[in-house]
């Protein structure tokens, strides 16, 4: 798995990385025991020299110290009890341990359906399609799944192989609230690698390029509703 009983953990409520919040609680724990079905036992986590309850169904990332180097993953509190003169939480992971990455967005695992088109340098640059004569609806677009979103970038299936450097377009629709909002963003590709198992499909990460700030307000408040309503959802309050 990578982690071991005794290993520190950081805690970050996920609400405040998806708003990026500078002012984010960083929560100090260990690990007492790894349980199945992906059940941990770990410390009340500690905060300003206090221990603090953390509230069941609520969502962290949690990073992990360990002789790998820095893991990480979602978690969500399960259970809280004292045993003895100790004060334990239960935490069920919520994704696969990865290798820390510092990246200035939470990314949401999300199954979007999307289109990606690769454009020219001088379309990249002066924002104008090379044929103005035609509508940027009728060039050819591929259908692509969104599987990840950040206010920084996305990854994606794609049918097909991209260069990596090379800059395209990608649209997409979301639901924010009760409002639509369609997206028509330059993206640059960092990778593209084929999915094992599955014969001309590609897993792509997306940069997005020339964002504006309302645009990425609005990915980063798609994220938030959406863990909104997940969160409502496993509280059984809809």
């Amino acid at each position: 798995m990578g982690i071991s009983i005794g290993n520190k953990i950081e805690l970050v409520l996920l609400d405040q990385i998806i708003r990026n919040d500078e002012n984010k609680k960083v929560y100090v724990s260990k690990i007492y025991d790894i349980m199945k079905n992906d059940i941990l036992q770990v410390a009340m986590p500690i905060y300003d020299g206090k221990i603090v309850p953390l509230s069941v169904n609520d969502k962290y990332s949690a990073c992990f110290y360990t002789d790998r180097g820095l893991l990480q993953c979602n978690v969500i509190v399960t259970a809280r009890y004292k045993s003895g003169n100790l004060f334990f939480l239960e935490v069920r992971m919520l994704n696969e341990l990865s290798k820390v990455q510092r990246r200035a967005y939470y990314r949401y695992t999300c199954l979007l359906d999307g289109k990606l088109r690769i454009v020219s340098d001088d379309e990249f640059t002066t924002g104008m399609l090379d044929d103005p004569s035609m509508s940027e609806l009728d060039l050819p677009w591929e259908d692509i799944k969104i599987l990840d979103i950040s206010g920084g970038g996305a990854k994606i299936v794609a049918h097909k192989h991209i260069d990596r450097d090379e800059v395209g377009k990608i649209r997409f629709i979301v639901a924010i609230l009760d409002e639509i909002v369609s997206f028509n963003l330059f993206a640059r590709v960092l990778s593209s690698t084929p999915i094992k198992g599955r014969v001309g499909l590609y897993e792509l990460r997306l940069e997005f390029m020339k964002i504006t700030p309302d645009d990425r307000d609005k990915i980063i408040k798609f994220i938030f509703e959406s863990e909104r309503v997940a969160r409502a959802k496993d509280n059984g309050m809809i």
